[in-house]
């Protein structure tokens, strides 16, 4: 065999391995190949930008206005929340003034602004003043504007929520994270039974403030890492280390403050109210969560406070706990059909070609592993239209085999030896394949961009499928039919439809 062959041969083989390895990784704590919601089942959360306020951020803008309003002798407005109540937020608020006239003095007297301190960290958010006159009453609403939040913010949502669970247990971490058609981000968390859990990490904003006496001392963003472990005779514990300015100003705080408790705050949800046992002059330390603190606890505690805060508040707008829509019947005979179909195409490709035949059903299984391999590594989601694709696909490259085979017979019947057959039979074939799997191609592309779901599902693995169809088609069955041919090139002219040459 001819050194280039070997080398060549080397790698795909070696290729092929770290795709069998991949799919079949004994050291994988879970799944390898993940599976879509319709396979088997889960949670699916809808989630969309919420600009709403909370009533205690409300409570504060109420409370200044109306003492502005007094200080300037301005008749006391009525005060209501705008919008039905959802989780303690509201749309905003609604000030009803006794007549218009004490409306315009008010705004004449310029005690309403745009511009508000509207949260507990010296922030400022734009808001939206709407004046409304009705004959002799007027009022004014006043909601958070949605476009003082950045144009990319729903994007690093997305980021940020798919870094969270994927710091979560294996259940978790087999989501499928990504933007709808309609500016929604849509996910999908199979194998997950607790709705309350995954609503829980996946939505929350995630400011991270530690607290002495209600006052914020110390800011999470310069958190440097923390995790959980458990300690024998005491339970579980987070170690945690800070960086920069965050590790000197905790080694200040906890030498000023020993013995006193230190919250841990969550946006405006107090998350545990450990006591400063001891000095931190390093920056790093451990929380301890006591004898009856279980693993989950501890597990969704680092979560919570290592995986960044979101750049806008997020709302369920649709929440389901989805049962596999497939009975595991029905999976079964899918896969026993998807088998079947490939079997057979085997057998046809070695009665009808005989030996190159098996070498492009050898090809076959190698294009199927490098397929599944490609998934696992890019962290893919296989549901039943995915497979759809992949069988496709599986299609597709025996299509090319079988135009390769046809052109390489052609080049035979017109005099040529084997050798220059073959490569004059690849050269030709290739304008054909290429053809056919671009226009392929560009249908997947349009599902991916245009899709959602398992449609979009079907455009990655038929993506995915075309390109490795092709390559294995266009150089992995061309190796191994020159190596078949290497030794005695013309003796196998005969399996082309040619008899053996002289």
């Amino acid at each position: 065999m001819r050194q280039d062959l070997r080398w060549k041969f080397l790698t795909i083989i070696i290729f092929f391995a770290g795709a069998l390895f991949l799919i079949f990784n004994p050291f994988s704590k879970g799944e390898t190949i993940r599976f879509g919601l319709d396979l088997k089942g889960g949670i699916e959360l809808v989630l969309e930008a919420d600009y709403r306020l909370g009533t205690k951020v409300l409570s504060k803008l109420k409370n200044e206005l109306i003492f502005k309003m007094r200080e300037a002798a301005l008749g006391e407005p009525g005060v209501s929340y705008l919008g039905s109540e959802d989780n303690n937020r509201y749309d905003g608020l609604v000030f009803k003034f006794s007549s218009p006239e004490e409306l315009a003095r008010a705004q004449n007297m310029g005690l309403f602004k745009t511009r508000y301190q509207l949260d507990f960290y010296g922030e400022t958010k734009n808001l939206i003043l709407t004046p409304n006159f009705q004959g002799e009453v007027a009022e004014l609403k006043i909601r958070q504007d949605p476009n003082d939040y950045p144009k990319d913010a729903l994007k690093r949502a997305l980021t940020i929520i798919d870094n969270r669970i994927s710091q979560a247990s294996s259940g978790m971490a087999e989501a499928d994270v990504r933007l709808d058609n309609q500016g929604r981000i849509n996910v999908q968390l199979p194998g997950l039974k607790s709705m309350e859990d995954a609503q829980a990490i996946i939505t929350a904003t995630g400011r991270l403030t530690f607290r002495i006496n209600n006052r914020v001392v110390l800011d999470g963003t310069d958190l440097k890492d923390i995790t959980y472990v458990n300690r024998p005779g005491e339970g579980y514990a987070l170690p945690f280390s800070f960086k920069g300015n965050g590790a000197k100003q905790l080694a200040k705080i906890t030498a000023d403050n020993v013995g006193k408790n230190m919250a841990v705050y969550l946006d405006e949800q107090m998350l545990m109210d450990p006591v400063i046992k001891s000095a931190l002059p390093d920056g790093s330390g451990e929380i301890s969560l006591g004898l009856d603190a279980t693993r989950e606890e501890a597990e969704r505690y680092a979560i919570l406070m290592k995986s960044g805060s979101l750049p806008v508040s997020l709302k369920v707008a649709a929440l389901s706990q989805v049962a596999p829509t497939l009975g595991k019947e029905i999976v079964n005979l899918s896969g026993i059909a998807m088998l079947s179909g490939i079997i057979l195409v085997m057998i046809f490709m070695v009665c009808f070609y005989k030996v190159p035949g098996l070498i492009a059903d050898v090809v076959l299984i190698f294009y199927a592993t490098f397929v599944l391999g490609i998934m696992v590594m890019s962290n893919g989601v296989l549901t039943l239209p995915g497979i759809a694709g992949i069988i496709l696909s599986i299609g597709m490259a025996v299509d090319a085999n079988i135009i390769i085979f046809e052109r390489i017979k052609d080049e035979l019947r017109n005099g040529k030896r084997m050798r220059s057959a073959l490569e004059a039979g690849f050269n030709r074939a290739f304008t054909a394949i290429l053809d056919s799997n671009v226009t392929t191609l560009i249908a997947a592309i349009v599902l991916l961009i245009f899709g959602s779901g398992p449609v979009q599902g079907f455009g990655v693995t038929l993506t995915i499928g075309v390109l490795t169809s092709m390559l294995t088609a266009i150089f992995v069955t061309r190796i191994f039919l020159q190596m078949m041919i290497d030794r005695n090139p013309d003796k196998y002219a005969k399996y082309f439809g040619v008899k053996e040459v002289a």
